[in-house]
């Protein structure tokens, strides 16, 4: 399996070398059908079997995720130690396919598919329980020594302390007692061998602890030193039990009392077979029920199908046979971009889904550029044979340039992201190599087939835009100011109410989303909860998809969930899904998501820069900044939570919006080493007017893409497509109206410093 896969890819690197340098007409066809069969084929093999290939995330087959720390100061081999405890202690679930793995250098996550709700709380302790196990002796006078300190007559004896010991006075009723034992331990807990469930004699649940052979000798010893005293056998600062040693015992020990369920014997059996060295905390929850998984893959497998028509629908209606050739070049996309994340046994989330979604809006782009540079040749009388090849030709400069452009932010969405935001950028990364390749090199071989054939007589497309010829920057005076007001008004919104729109991501706390049968009105859900205590914020109900979503503060997630239960019984409430985030992790995700921005739109204003020239890189860099500050704007006008997803979406329109600007700044550029005679002015509403439709064309295609996710993504996905939305739109905006006009009076300020704007010659 290997080796075919090896061979193809092989195969196809030698193939598709040959395909660029061949001249021959006819050996460059049949090349070119080879390097596609061949990683096709390899595509299709990689794919099976799915299931093992493409694994799901939680948040579409349901689990939980959690990001621990080491306390205190850590050995050298103490987060190893920490791993493979918490393996081991997670195996003991029976649920498949764990992962556990190192963040840094004192942070751990772990990832438990299928966990229900009702089994997080005991995973939550399997995962952060230390499990010290100490047994020390008890006071001889426990009892009246722990009365006398409590009256004030006596104080604690030198070499004791006290420590909380639950007992049981009767069935189900447990009582706190405190008990007085030494400070030093006798024997501690690495002399364990193995731990597990029993029961005693009146059928109890118990936990009996085997010891190694050191520790049996030890413990044999401590016992026969001491038969009559009581000896008590402490977890985490805790009393477990504290029998009275009747005889000597060599080979194990029971902690009874009958308050233990055979569940909770189970758990704790399980932590002491596998003692932490170092204790851990809980800094992050993330947890998906399995039902609102499997809810989130039909709504992705549905805007994916219906943005995938309606593309389709669109590009064979407009392009006709040329749009026939995008769509087969689409279709391999997809297969490319499966076989690559089935190679990268890719983990796909729901991001993930919508960054497939963003590929199929996205890969026809490349034709639309291609089709409209092949028919302004067809305008002006050239051949089709050769009217295709100078398309695809003066195409290639603005194809390489757009997709590059978002490959930079995607890279630092995948180095400073989240795991679902980095599948989401792996995924938007592999679809824009599939893309490139299906859109340079596949359509571009069906086309040298069909005119080989005969069947290319005549190319015909529709036109909506007949010599468009509007003066774009007559309307600068108007729209840039109006566009400055807006941004105004929408950031002046964000700050003054980023206390309450900032999610748990930022600001910590606990998200829920809870699914109800009846709906209890909003006023009535926050008067219950506050009642008990719970301030909850961006309280709202998702009615399409039955569930309710609101954020508390920190730990306050499951008590307000049984607070709703237990008022509103008729209501049907039942968690589906909790995101908790310590305010630690808060703060470090702000600071990620503010360096991911930054960095994105710098590397981008740079590699603009080397590819054009600076006043093109200001101008876009500007524009591309307002395509962001729209979307984050009226983001909070609607009042939508701001987490990492968002985060994303913020850095997607970063690299999208440059797209059009690039496609206009490249048109613009030709027109000005051709037409030299043109005032600067006329040459950028010439060189507008020229892109409209494609601009047009390729943000229209972005947008069915993102309105099916709108529409029929669900709700976790929806704030995501709706902020893509407000982006892609507004960059078709700032593409025409901003940053044009700030290139033109760019150019008017070099003037007036007796300067002139550098062509950078067109070279890729």
């Amino acid at each position: 399996m290997l080796f075919f896969s090896f061979a193809t890819a092989l195969f196809f690197l030698i193939t598709l070398i040959w395909y660029f340098t061949a001249v021959e007409d006819r050996i460059k066809r049949w090349v070119g059908l080879a390097s596609t069969l061949s990683i096709l084929f390899n595509a299709i093999f990689s794919l099976f079997p799915l299931e093992k290939k493409i694994r799901l995330g939680l948040d579409l087959k349901g689990g939980t995720a959690f990001l621990l720390e080491l306390q205190g100061e850590p050995t050298p081999g103490a987060l190893d130690q920490a791993i493979g405890v918490i393996r081991k202690r997670v195996d003991k679930f029976g649920l498949s396919e764990p992962i556990i793995q190192p963040v840094g250098k004192r942070r751990i996550s772990v990832q438990i598919p299928g966990l229900s709700e009702s089994e997080k709380a005991a995973a939550k302790e399997q995962l952060s329980k230390v499990a010290k196990l100490e047994f020390r002796l008890v006071h001889p006078d426990s009892d009246k020594m722990i009365a006398a300190i409590q009256s004030g007559q006596e104080k604690i004896p030198p070499g004791y302390e006290i420590l909380p010991f639950s007992q049981e006075i009767s069935k189900g009723n447990k009582t706190e007692a405190w008990i007085l034992v030494k400070k030093r331990e006798e024997m501690g807990g690495k002399y364990v061998k193995r731990a597990f469930r029993g029961f005693d004699e009146v059928g109890r649940p118990t936990v009996v602890i085997e010891f190694n052979e050191a520790g049996a000798k030890r413990f044999g010893e401590i016992t026969s030193n001491n038969i009559g005293k009581r000896l008590a056998i402490v977890l985490d600062g805790e009393v477990k039990s504290a029998p009275v040693i009747q005889t000597a015992i060599f080979k194990s020990a029971v902690i009874s009392g009958g308050n233990m369920s055979p569940k909770e014997a189970e758990d704790l059996a399980s932590v002491l077979e596998n003692p932490l060295e170092t204790p851990v905390k809980i800094l992050e929850e993330r947890g998906v029920d399995p039902s609102l998984g499997r809810d989130s893959i039909v709504s992705g497998i549905n805007a994916a199908l219906a943005a995938f028509a309606s593309v389709v629908l669109f590009m064979v209606f407009y392009y006709r046979l040329a749009g026939l050739v995008s769509i087969i070049a689409l279709l391999v996309n997809l297969l490319l971009l499966l076989g690559l994340l089935a190679q990268f046994h890719f983990t796909l989330t729901l991001p993930g889904i919508a960054g497939i979604i963003l590929t199929i809006g996205m890969a026809v782009d490349a034709n639309v550029l291609i089709y409209e540079r092949i028919r302004d040749e067809l305008e002006v009388g050239v051949p089709v044979r050769q009217a295709i090849f100078i398309g695809f030709n003066k195409a290639f400069s603005a194809i390489f340039d757009s997709n590059v452009s978002l490959i930079i932010p995607s890279v630092i969405l995948m180095e400073l992201g989240s795991g679902p935001l980095q599948g989401f950028a792996v995924t938007l990364v592999l679809g824009i190599v599939a893309n490139l390749f299906a859109a340079l090199v596949l359509s571009r071989n069906v086309f040298e087939w069909l005119l080989s054939w005969g069947m290319l007589k005549k190319l015909s497309m529709m036109k909506f835009l007949h010599k468009p010829n509007f003066d774009f920057i007559k309307f600068s005076w108007l729209t840039v100011p109006a566009a400055a007001m807006l941004l105004i008004v929408g950031m002046s919104t964000f700050f003054l109410r980023s206390g309450e729109l900032l999610g748990v991501d930022f600001a910590g706390g606990d998200a829920l989303t809870v699914s109800y049968k009846e709906m209890i009105p909003v006023a009535r859900v926050r008067e219950v909860l506050e009642e008990a205590k719970i301030h909850p914020s961006l309280l709202q109900y998702a009615k399409e998809s039955k569930q309710l979503i609101y954020q508390v503060r920190y730990g306050e997630g499951e008590k307000s969930v049984g607070v709703l239960k237990e008022k509103f019984p008729q209501a049907g409430f039942s968690l589906s899904r909790m995101d908790s985030v310590g305010p630690v992790v808060g703060e470090e995700l702000k600071n990620r998501a503010a360096l991911a921005l930054s960095l994105g739109l710098l590397a981008i204003l740079l590699y603009v820069s080397f590819r054009y020239e600076w006043s093109f890189a200001l101008a876009a860099g500007i524009g591309q900044l307002h395509d962001v500050l729209l979307a984050i704007g009226l983001m909070a006008i609607f009042g939508k939570e701001f987490d990492m997803y968002l985060i994303g979406a913020f850095l997607t329109i970063l690299g999208y919006s440059i797209n059009e600007k690039i496609v206009i700044s490249d048109r613009i550029r030709e027109t000005l080493k051709y037409k030299s005679s043109l005032t600067f002015k006329e040459i950028i509403n010439e060189g507008i007017n020229k892109t409209l439709a494609r601009t047009i064309m390729t943000g229209g295609t972005v947008v069915l893409a993102t309105v099916s996710m709108l529409l029929l993504g669900g709700p976790v996905i929806s704030v995501f497509s709706l902020a893509i939305l407000i982006g892609v739109l507004g960059g078709m905006f700032s593409s025409h109206f901003i940053s044009p006009a700030l290139l033109y009076w760019f150019h008017r300020l070099t003037e007036k410093r007796g300067k002139k704007i550098p062509i950078q010659p067109q070279a890729v």
